[in-house]
């Protein structure tokens, strides 16, 4: 009996509404998109990129018909966690059943702070949080005046603000933007520009001002953000993650293409990444704060399926792969609706059958919830509320203490609001 009622108990919990249908409906979109993208490689990255990202929308508007419940009602109470008061009209009420803490309930109260307080502190001040961590120093107007006349040269070329510059006093060759818009602000390290000559500059400049001009500073905290908001679902992580890389490549792509010497990017990515591998290793806790980098290292550790970049080798072979076919085959029009039509299909009827089941649990609770009233007392009048309805159970013949079915069905149910 034990070990029903601890299977029962796990069962209400992870069957809680919005927790099990946030978990499952993120899965099967992700599983979906996953699928899509495997047998459409003619969409843009950005485009990809997106498609990605919708299961970590999925959760959001679970919440808007959905919310987390803190308690839930004891599952199978015994008999003496009945008690009964008489009323004044002689019918005996039963009192609500107790409740129990509801840990995915708290769960996604969590999940939901969580992401509203890291796309606060991101978005608002995500910027002097990172310059300030890493010590980053603005250039003035007579410091690397080439690298600076590069950038606003391309600027003026792809149509955006001109960001502002940044420096930090690192051996470690890399690059990084952070803010959007007006604000953005493009950081090289001493170690970078000691390293590359200035056309080599120029190319990892085209790859960050592509950054700027996507705004994915800005779609990486966003990102970030709905993965917290499922940080109990592990494809959350991987979808955001996934979503991420996505943009990089995309970064790489339109950068090279702003290039007289498209190819120039390859070259820059595989003279960091070999100059980087022989520095010794930072700390993981350091790394972690390297993921807006030029090249992070997460990509080649073991941490690599949540790393936002991918490896260096498959960015290289991206390039080289674009640059030598820029037009991309967009005649698999036919062939991608009827996939996304069986794709939509499947998930409907899946997402369908687990709400079923969600449902029908439930109200196979609520039954017994009655069951139980019945057995307690002779004359029940027990209003209370379930988790999907409201019962009010009325029996005006006196029951044995184990009841036959027959004597059950003399027992009525009738199905209306609870009273508070």
């Amino acid at each position: 009996m034990t070990a029903m009622i601890g299977l029962v108990d796990f069962l209400s919990q992870f069957l809680q509404p919005y927790f099990f249908y946030s978990l499952v409906f993120l899965s099967i979109t992700f599983v979906c998109s996953a699928i899509f993208l495997k047998f459409n490689h003619f969409m843009s990255r950005r485009y990809q990129s997106i498609v990605l990202s919708m299961p970590l929308l999925v959760p959001v508007f679970v919440l808007l018909l959905f919310h987390p419940e803190t308690s839930i009602p004891a599952s199978f109470p015994s008999l003496n966690l009945l008690p009964s008061v008489a009323s004044s009209t002689g019918s005996v009420f039963c009192r609500v059943i107790p409740g129990i803490i509801s840990i995915t309930g708290l769960l996604c109260l969590g999940g939901i702070t969580m992401c509203a307080g890291y796309i606060v502190v991101t978005v608002v001040f995500g910027k002097r949080i990172v310059m300030r961590h890493l010590n980053v120093c603005l250039m003035s107007s007579d410091e690397y005046v080439s690298l600076q006349k590069t950038i606003k040269d391309m600027t003026h070329k792809i149509n955006i603000s001109e960001p502002k510059v940044g420096l930090i006093d690192d051996l470690t060759p890399n690059a990084f933007t952070v803010g959007y818009g007006r604000n953005a602000v493009i950081v090289f390290s001493l170690g970078l520009l000691n390293m590359l000559n200035i056309d080599e500059l120029e190319a990892v400049v085209s790859h960050e001002l592509t950054h700027v001009k996507s705004r994915d500073y800005l779609f990486r905290s966003i990102s970030n953000s709905l993965a917290l908001l499922s940080f109990f679902n592990p494809l959350a992580y991987i979808a955001s993650s996934q979503a991420q890389r996505e943009r990089e490549l995309g970064a790489d792509e339109r950068g090279a293409a702003l290039l007289k010497q498209p190819k120039l990017m390859a070259n820059v990515l595989a003279k960091v990444q070999k100059a980087i591998d022989e520095l010794p290793k930072a700390r993981f806790a350091d790394r972690l704060s390297t993921s807006i980098f030029l090249v992070s290292p997460l990509a080649n550790s073991h941490a690599r399926l949540l790393a936002s970049h991918p490896l260096v080798s498959n960015r290289i072979h991206n390039i080289n792969a674009t640059t030598s076919n820029p037009s991309k085959k967009r005649h698999q029009i036919f062939a991608t609706v009827l996939l996304l039509a069986i794709l939509v299909s499947t998930a409907l009827i899946v997402g369908y059958g687990a709400s079923q089941v969600q449902k029908s649990y439930f109200a196979t609770g609520d039954k017994v919830y009655a069951y139980t009233a019945l057995l307690n007392n002779q004359s029940v009048t027990h209003a209370f509320g379930g988790l999907n309805n409201g019962y009010l159970i009325t029996s005006n013949q006196s029951l044995p203490t184990f009841p036959s079915a027959q004597q059950l069905g003399n027992a009525t149910v009738s199905k209306q609001p609870a009273n508070p």
